[in-house]
Parts: structure tokens; C-alpha cells; sequence
């Protein structure tokens, strides 16, 4: 397929959803190294996360509203506080027509979460991966919304699973269940609920095989949501720690910090550990950005920014953060962006923008 029919059907697609500027799929993938990718990794040129979703939209609301002030310290009771469940639940619920372009929010959830092959919801399982490094974790009201969501389409509560494989949700959730999270709810002590750690193998630009959380990695798990915080990291990182890092917890993080860095980190986030299953098992990333952190991943934020972000594809997601939150709104530089989204296939989305959602009335 040439470059200029690629960018004809891309733009096409774009018309019709009404999404704005995008990015362009690189064409003429050498077959060979396809072939060779194949085993190891769930990705390939041109895939959709959902189909009925581009994967370059990506969606914010800015909402002073969410919170009421700034928490005096920032154990989970404290930083809980001043968050307005209500209008964090209405600010999702506007997200969540955005992305999927539903008029109502009761569609829009049907159209995000997709519906595992040969399983009935009630019998689906889900993990959401929450980042519970050092102090500012994901905001109760938006964990137990994305629950909630899922609890209405007919998953079990039981059958949910909150997890941190290296930072322990268990230290950080298990008293908000029935407060906030829905009863029965399981927070997972590291990876435990989900069966500990077992070797799986990740594709370039990394390639290898790795320790992931079991559960995941042998596809037990139906719908994976990935529920990250705006932090920084090292350059070497891609100086964030937003939804692709997250899942270091997920895989073993030790190889990030041993030579693997941002070749590492992008490796297993096209694994079929996440990007595997029919259909595609992660589903929804969301960047938890009422407070931000110019550095990381230690600490406490140190900004107010008053923002949620979603969308369903994870480079694309941490990408347009950086570009147009952490660095106009934070003032922070980054390096490596770029490879969020050329490792990935994508060229000429410098002009890529976030969608910007209207706050509820």
C-alpha cells in the first residue's frame, strides 16, 4: 500500500469520526520482520485497540470542580478528601461520550469495553493496574467509576481485580472497598490474586523473555485497564511515568533500571501479555492528572492541574499528556516522546492534539 493512499484512508477515517488531526501509519513493513515479530508480539502496523475508536483520539477535561482544595498531606484518606465524587463520576462520564462520539454516557461505556469472545460479561475477568509507587496513587472516585461502568455491563465484582505487582495496592485500596470501590471488589497483595509472576516474552525494540504477571500473561484476564498518575521519571525513560510505565508492575521493572529504559518499556507494552486476546485486552488508559508531579516517580505533586485524560491506546495517551499538559501547563521537557508513537508505526503527528472535553454543566 503507498504512503498517499495510506494517508487517503486515514484521512477518510478521520472525516467521518470528526476527530481533527492524527497521525499516519508508516506503510511497507518489511514481511520478514514481521514474521519474526509474530511470535513475541501482539502488535502490528495498523491495528486498531477498538474498532470503533481511533487509537490517536485522546480526550481531556479541565475541571476546577473535581476538588474542593488541595489535601494538607497526601496519605489516601487525606488526598481523598477534598474529591468531589459526583463531579469526578460526571467528568468521566463526558470523557467517555467524547471518545467513543455517544450521546449518551450508558453507550459510550458499551462502546469502550468490548465484550470478551465466547464469555458472557458475567463471567468476564478485569485487572486494572494502578500506580501505588511512593504517595500520589489514583483518585478512589476514578477507580471505583471505571468499576462501577464495568459492574453495569454485567461483570462481577468479584471477578475485578486492583492490582500493583511491585508497589502493593493492597497497602493503599483495601479500605475504600465498599467506601468508594464497590463491595467485593479484590485488591490483590502485589500480583497474588492474579497468580504471581511467570516468564513471558516480549518483541523488539527489547526483545527477550521476562517475568509479567501470571494471570495476564496466559491470558486469563479479559479486560485490562490501565489507570496511571502524571509523574516524571528519568530521560532515559522518556522522563514520565504515565500509562506506559505503569505496567512495569505488571512485567518485572527490574530490567527498566538495568539497560532496558525506554527500549524495555516499550517492548512489553506491545506483548500480548497487553495487547493480546480477542479482543484486545487492554481497553482503557486513563492519566489521573487532578495533581501532577514535575518530577518523580517519589514524592508528592506539586502541581494543582485539575485534569482527567482518556483514551484506548496507551502511547498515544502518554504522548499528547506530555505534549500538551506536562509541557505548556507543568513546564516540564521531555525527551524520547517521539518514541511513544514512531516505535509504534506512527510519523507526522507533531500536530496531534488532545480533544478538548467541555467540563458538565
Amino acid at each position: 500500500m503507498s504512503t498517499e493512499h495510506n494517508k487517503t484512508k486515514r484521512r477518510d477515517f478521520l472525516k467521518t469520526a470528526s476527530i481533527g488531526a492524527a497521525g499516519v501509519l508508516v506503510a511497507g513493513v518489511n514481511q520478514t520482520q514481521a514474521v519474526q515479530e509474530e511470535t513475541d508480539s501482539a502488535w502490528k502496523q495498523g491495528m486498531q485497540i477498538n474498532p470503533n475508536i481511533d487509537n490517536l483520539r485522546v480526550v481531556c477535561c479541565h475541571d476546577h470542580s473535581m476538588i474542593k482544595h488541595s489535601p494538607g498531606k497526601w496519605d489516601m484518606q487525606s488526598q481523598n478528601a477534598p474529591v468531589k465524587k459526583d463531579r469526578v463520576y460526571k467528568v468521566l462520564d463526558e470523557l467517555a461520550k467524547s471518545l467513543a462520539q455517544k450521546k449518551e454516557a450508558k453507550e459510550a461505556w458499551k462502546t469502550i469495553f468490548q465484550k470478551p469472545a465466547n464469555k458472557e460479561w458475567d463471567a468476564a475477568k478485569v485487572a486494572i493496574k494502578l500506580n501505588c509507587i511512593s504517595e500520589n496513587h489514583p483518585r478512589i472516585a476514578v477507580v471505583g467509576k471505571v468499576c462501577e461502568e464495568l459492574m453495569a455491563l454485567g461483570v462481577k465484582a468479584k471477578n475485578i481485580v486492583l492490582y500493583d505487582g511491585k508497589h502493593d495496592a493492597s497497602k493503599h485500596y483495601p479500605e475504600f472497598v465498599g467506601k468508594g470501590i464497590p463491595k467485593d471488589v479484590v485488591v490483590s497483595k502485589v500480583n497474588d490474586a492474579l497468580g504471581g509472576m511467570v516468564e513471558t516474552k516480549v518483541p523488539n525494540p527489547y526483545k527477550g523473555s521476562f517475568k509479567c504477571t501470571k494471570a495476564i500473561a496466559k491470558g486469563e484476564i479479559d479486560v485490562l485497564i490501565n489507570i496511571a498518575v502524571n509523574k516524571g521519571h528519568k530521560p532515559a525513560y522518556g522522563q514520565t511515568t504515565l500509562t506506559l510505565k505503569n505496567h512495569a508492575g505488571t512485567f518485572d521493572p527490574k530490567p527498566i533500571h538495568k539497560g532496558g529504559n525506554l527500549d524495555y518499556i516499550l517492548a512489553f507494552n506491545k506483548s500480548k501479555a497487553i495487547l493480546g486476546g480477542t479482543p484486545v485486552r487492554q481497553q482503557l488508559c486513563i492519566v489521573d492528572s487532578i495533581w501532577g508531579m514535575t518530577g518523580g516517580p517519589f514524592g508528592v505533586p506539586n502541581k494543582v492541574v485539575h485534569r482527567l485524560v482518556m483514551g484506548t491506546f496507551s502511547p498515544a495517551v502518554d504522548y499528547l499528556t506530555a505534549k500538551r499538559i506536562r509541557e505548556p501547563i507543568m513546564g516540564v521537557t521531555h525527551k524520547h516522546l517521539d518514541r511513544f508513537l514512531s516505535d509504534f508505526g506512527y510519523k507526522d503527528f507533531e500536530k496531534l492534539d488532545l480533544v478538548d472535553v467541555k467540563h458538565p454543566a
